[in-house]
């Protein structure tokens, strides 16, 4: 067996309510990845083979239920613009930039067609069952290139940060099918959402070589155990995003949620040490990871996952954006059982990232990926740790104007006129409370090792519809 096929596929985890956090027993030293090996980075054929079958997967991906169904809010409920846009102050960022020449991978659920995506959605392909990224069933990826390339429309408030972006669709991972894999417990197969770690590295290798990729948004995470680590099996998906580095892409990277700890493997760090490892944000020299905050208080989103990878961070509650089953609107989303919930999560504060890092991808064409976000990090709101950065917000939350006007000394680039540096409005950060605990819907059904479990970062009650057992 070559090393490449010697890496495990990694599963998916379930929903459930939020648990405790580690305890001081827990922890562990700080935790480095171990170097990139580019001998694990899925090949080219692989990475263009669609669909994706994980190792032992009997049969195809299976639909776990009905395509989630149109919103039922109505367009004048959503109006306004929403809180999160309004306070990063997103459409006087337009001025400066909208994204024009700039393709986001959104490597997600799919991405269903809108009128305010109308001739900048492309099929990056689906490794789910091999048809078109063009395709939503959950919708979790359509809000999210919503949030990124929404175009404007005079009757409402809302429009994407980067609204002449292009967006490149993947559709690699959903809660919505399903597949059944050998379970080495029973003997027998057991059901598990479709897509893993291995099947993301293929889609961001894919993405890389899709030509005028600049930026790619993952709003799904793999989390496990740090005592786990010198046995971790997402070595392919390291390799994956410095490959992306090397080849100028920016990798933006949801920070993940806390979830039930007796049903999946993400929860809490501590303030210190590191008792949950999320992947790929914990690649910290490849990847934007990003935390989740709430617009209306900028406070940290008790959810958000803490760790020392943590970069920036981003709203992630109150979040609206593109309706996948209609075409105006929508706050919630559905789950397989037609329930629907309102949407927050990391996965809604990745996508503001990257809608900035393609605002500042056009301005400042001559950027390498590093001094992009070099620059954002540098220009965010940072906080009171030491350096401007703790493990909750890293840096702080992102300040578009800032990023997009600053002189920063040693991220490169002038602004092409002289412009007043602009700062955030009545933004301040207050001091870390303990965590309200939230609801956090999480994606699959996690086993020990070869089960780090990607998570797609949505907040719910959701009740997983399971087969097979």
């Amino acid at each position: 067996m070559s090393a490449r096929a010697a890496v495990a596929a990694v599963l998916l985890c379930a929903a459930g309510l939020a648990g405790p956090a580690w305890s001081a027993a827990a922890q562990v030293p700080p935790v480095v990845p171990p170097p990139p090996d580019p001998g694990l980075r899925p090949t080219t054929t692989e990475a263009g083979t669609f669909p994706y079958r994980a190792e032992g997967q009997v049969g195809p991906a299976q639909l776990a239920g009905a395509c989630a169904g149109r919103s039922s809010e109505r367009a004048a409920d959503l109006s306004a613009a929403p809180q999160a846009q309004a306070r990063m102050r997103i459409k006087e960022a337009h001025e400066f930039a909208t994204g024009r020449g700039q393709t986001v991978a959104v490597i997600d659920s799919g991405v269903n067609p809108h009128p305010r995506l109308a001739d900048r959605l492309d099929d990056g392909g689906d490794y789910i069952l091999g048809e078109s990224g063009t395709a939503d069933c959950e919708g979790h990826g359509t809000v999210v290139a919503g949030i990124i390339a929404a175009a404007p429309d005079p009757g409402t408030g809302f429009v994407g940060v980067a609204p002449d972006a292009r967006i490149l669709a993947i559709r690699q991972s959903s809660t919505f099918f399903e597949v059944e894999l050998p379970d080495r417990t029973s003997g027998r197969t057991r059901s598990v959402n479709a897509g893993d770690t291995t099947s993301m590295a293929r889609a961001i290798v894919s993405a890389v070589q899709t030509p005028g990729v600049s930026v790619i948004n993952i709003s799904e995470a793999a989390c496990y155990s740090a005592r786990q680590v010198g046995r971790a099996t997402d070595r392919d998906l390291q390799a994956a995003v410095r490959y992306a580095t090397e080849r100028d892409v920016v990798v933006v990277a949801a920070a993940a949620n806390e979830g039930d700890p007796a049903r999946t493997r993400c929860r809490q760090n501590p303030d210190t040490g590191v008792g949950t490892i999320v992947s790929p944000a914990w690649f910290d020299a490849d990847v934007l990871a990003v935390a989740a905050t709430d617009p209306r208080t900028g406070a940290p989103a008790s959810f958000s996952i803490r760790g020392p990878w943590v970069d920036v961070a981003a709203p992630g509650t109150g979040i609206v954006s593109l309706d996948p089953s209609g075409t105006g609107l929508t706050a919630t989303l559905a789950n397989t059982e037609g329930d629907r919930f309102d949407i927050i999560g990391t996965s809604f504060a990745a996508p503001y990232v990257s809608g900035v890092v393609a605002l500042v991808r056009e301005r400042f064409p001559d950027l390498t990926a590093q001094q992009v976000v070099d620059r954002i990090q540098q220009t965010a709101q940072h906080t009171a740790g030491p350096g401007g950065r703790d493990t909750t917000l890293g840096y702080g939350v992102i300040d578009p104007i800032a990023a997009l006007t600053d002189v920063v000394p040693g991220a490169g680039g002038m602004p092409p006129e002289p412009t007043a540096p602009a700062r955030l409005e009545d933004f301040r950060l207050p001091e870390q409370e303990d965590p309200v605990r939230l609801v956090v819907a999480l994606v699959g059904a996690g086993g020990a090792l070869g089960a780090l479990g990607i998570t797609v970062l949505t907040v719910s009650t959701v009740k997983r519809h399971r087969r097979g057992r």
